[in-house]
């Protein structure tokens, strides 16, 4: 009887012991898939981030650009015509009543965020007006593109990411 006794009890801490090591790889397991979707969960979260910044100065600089270059002016017909002015100087020749054109706004704006977006990105490479095109001005459109390259970190390293992100603004009848 006592063997039976002893043969039980040992029965019993065999199956606890294996009761155990279950938990343990379970909760491991549990462990490693929660870290995992944490994870995936900062890298959207930081994607996310940087694309608004990015996204945001984009559209001040453009926006601002348009606001402070925007000029209406009567021609020969007395049509009123808009267009926007480049630059302070552009601005004499028309005798357009204007502070700032709007590439030079554009590029006080762009100073005045860069660190925005300077701050996490390894690279950033910014194009106005297309390569300022004559056109986009009389069209009385400011247009700019920011590209920023930067590092995402997460769990099992990192990944270069570009954001690129553009913002076009126009003097438009409504």
């Amino acid at each position: 009887m006592r063997r039976k006794g002893e043969e039980k009890k040992n029965w019993m801490i065999q199956q606890l012991a294996e009761e155990r090591g279950t938990m343990t790889v379970t909760a491991l397991f549990f462990l490693i898939c929660t870290g995992g979707l944490l994870s995936i969960m900062l890298i959207q979260g930081q994607a996310s981030l940087a694309s608004m910044r990015v996204q945001q100065t984009a559209d001040i600089v453009s926006k601002g650009a348009r606001a402070a270059g925007a000029w209406e002016y009567q021609d020969a017909d007395g049509e009123t015509k808009k267009i926007l002015v480049a630059t302070s100087s552009e601005a004499k020749r028309y005798e357009a009543d204007i502070v700032r054109g709007a590439r030079e706004e554009a590029g006080l704006l762009w100073e005045l965020n860069r660190p925005a977006v300077e701050r996490q990105a390894e690279s950033v490479t910014v194009v106005h007006q297309k390569g300022e095109r004559k056109s986009l001005y009389g069209q009385g459109i400011y247009h700019v593109k920011i590209e920023a390259r930067q590092k995402l970190h997460h769990l099992w390293g990192e990944s270069d990411v570009t954001f690129r992100r553009v913002s076009q603004s126009g003097m438009y009848d409504f």
